[in-house]
């Protein structure tokens, strides 16, 4: 299985699957999506919206750190 950008932060930070889920209200197969397909490109306001929860943990975090943009 691949890793993205997003769920090797989220380990690195000691969090999961869950963690993310509950504070965004994504759905699961979503949160999914995000932690284990490299190729899914999420669209602007899904961004912003997982940046801004992981700027609750590390406030030097920006888009850039997991996705192309």
């Amino acid at each position: 299985m691949m890793n993205t950008k997003l769920n090797t932060w989220i380990q690195k930070h000691n969090l999961d699957l869950q963690w993310l889920q509950e504070a965004s209200k994504f759905p699961s197969y979503q949160v999914q999506k995000l932690l284990d397909d490299p190729s899914y490109k999420p669209d602007g306001t899904t961004m912003r919206i997982v940046l801004s929860i992981v700027k609750k943990k590390e406030d030097t975090a920006k888009l850039s750190d997991f996705w192309d943009v």
